[in-house]
């Protein structure tokens, strides 16, 4: 499985409130719509924002072609008042949730698509700069702690033991024990010049072949220029480069 990251386009449901989304083709030319970013929640603090300056922008000097740029930024004094005062640049497997967004946060990112494969191994390339100033979630210096970017991959049963279906979130994408295997990079330093990684997906359980040929089994990718993103802490201006992901799997 290849992601290039090279079919980006404006939204265009808000045409004066425009952002970055980003989709693979499925075979026959058609938009796969399987990935997501925060985007949509940074418009609802934010949404006089040009489109450069969301949180998960494109940018044509990758490490061959254009690339992902993920960054921590200032969601303003709504996001403040709402105790979310950064967004974390953020892309990833799914779906982002914008009804969901200052109702329960961790449920407006849904990680992963159903797929008939097992994943061996992810491996692509990145870059970071980190942000200077680490801020909790009421916007308070903690003095010392440095921010990380973040990359992983998670392999997961997508329907739980009575049969229904199920969908990971930002609060249990690692965590959960729907969760098969995972692979993840230590926390992200800085890394000024392209870095490649390839890592092995780590396995829990065994996989049931049957269920794998019926896509009872999601895979998510997962990249945050802040590693507690999620929960609202980190540097503002830490800033996370992506490109041409791979995901090897195991032949049949």
């Amino acid at each position: 499985m290849k992601y290039d990251f090279e079919n980006f386009f404006l939204n265009e449901n808000k045409p004066i409130h425009r952002y970055y989304v980003w989709s693979d083709k499925n075979d026959d030319g058609t938009l796969a719509n399987n990935w997501a970013t925060g985007n949509p929640g940074f418009n609802m603090s934010k949404g006089s924002a040009k489109p450069d300056e969301y949180p998960t922008v494109p940018v044509e000097e990758g490490y061959d072609g254009a690339c992902v740029k993920l960054t921590t930024c200032d969601t303003g004094s709504f996001g403040s008042m709402a105790k979310m005062p950064i967004a974390a640049g953020n892309l990833f497997i799914g779906k982002f949730d914008a009804t969901q967004a200052l109702k329960d946060a961790m449920k407006a990112t849904q990680f992963g698509v159903p797929v008939s494969f097992k994943p061996t191994r992810f491996s692509g390339y990145y870059k970071y700069k980190r942000g200077d100033v680490f801020t909790n979630r009421q916007k308070k210096v903690v003095e010392g702690k440095k921010d990380y970017g973040t990359i992983y991959a998670v392999f997961y049963d997508n329907h739980d033991e009575e049969g229904n279906s199920v969908v990971l979130y930002g609060d249990n994408v690692q965590t959960s024990p729907q969760v098969v295997a995972i692979a993840i990079l230590p926390d992200i330093d800085d890394t000024p010049e392209w870095t490649h990684f390839d890592i092995d997906f780590i396995y829990k359980k065994e996989v049931d072949v049957q269920k794998l040929k019926n896509m009872g089994y999601s895979m998510a990718i997962v990249s945050s220029s802040s590693v507690e993103g999620a929960s609202f802490m980190g540097a503002i201006g830490s800033t996370l480069w992506v490109d041409k992901f791979r995901i090897t799997c195991e032949k049949e």
